[in-house]
């Protein structure tokens, strides 16, 4: 059963990159299934939050913005130099009023049940047992002892790409920099199992 939503909070979509060869895109612009990224994104987002706040680059926030259908809620944090996921998320979260924040990667999308993980409570990753993209074979010795094709990894825990942050993180971040490498490893923080779906922009070969 779905808890019932007891309160929105703002949101940060860390959404710089761009795909590519030659006339680049933002990577958020990328359309999955007749919609792009962000537009997904903003779309599971909608009923649970207040703000949507884009952090990404100059030149991307021009492209976004003139693409962009859903664009009601819709604020840039533009990153005149390369930050990092932790300089973005501090030059972006001075934007937000709730005292929680929600930070996604724009390239992950998932159906976390929102209202959940909300009242879960902050400061919390959202974690999955991932999927292998290939077959995988059990030895012993030169031996084939099993073949299991693509299986769920249910002995490994990895990071969805949304997090539930309170703002007081701020004091934490630097000004550039990644969080998964200079934040998370010395901050406390919660695990949200998730066990629905979760795919990576990776899973569509953009790379």
């Amino acid at each position: 059963m779905r808890i019932k939503i007891r309160r929105k909070v703002d949101v940060i979509i860390l959404a710089k990159g761009m795909l590519g060869k030659g006339r680049k895109f933002p990577k958020a612009m990328l359309d999955i299934g007749n919609k792009n990224l962000l537009e997904r994104q903003i779309e599971w987002l909608e009923p649970y939050t207040n703000k949507v706040i884009v952090a990404c680059g100059e030149d991307e926030a021009k492209l976004i913005s003139h693409y962009l259908k859903m664009s009601k809620k819709v604020v840039y944090s533009i990153e005149k130099e390369y930050l990092g996921t932790a300089g973005a998320l501090k030059k972006a979260i001075v934007l937000t009023n709730t005292d929680d924040v929600l930070i996604i990667n724009v390239d992950d999308l998932t159906d976390i049940d929102l209202a959940s993980l909300i009242s879960f409570g902050s400061n919390t990753i959202c974690v999955i047992n991932p999927r292998l993209h290939y077959g995988m074979i059990e030895l012993e010795g030169q031996e084939i002892k099993n073949f299991r094709e693509k299986p769920i990894l249910s002995s490994v825990w990895v990071n969805c790409g949304v997090y539930l942050l309170n703002k007081s993180i701020i004091s934490t971040l630097p000004n550039r920099g990644s969080l998964e490498k200079d934040v998370f490893p010395y901050i406390k923080l919660r695990a949200y199992r998730h066990f629905g779906s979760w795919h990576t922009i990776g899973d569509y070969h953009t790379h």
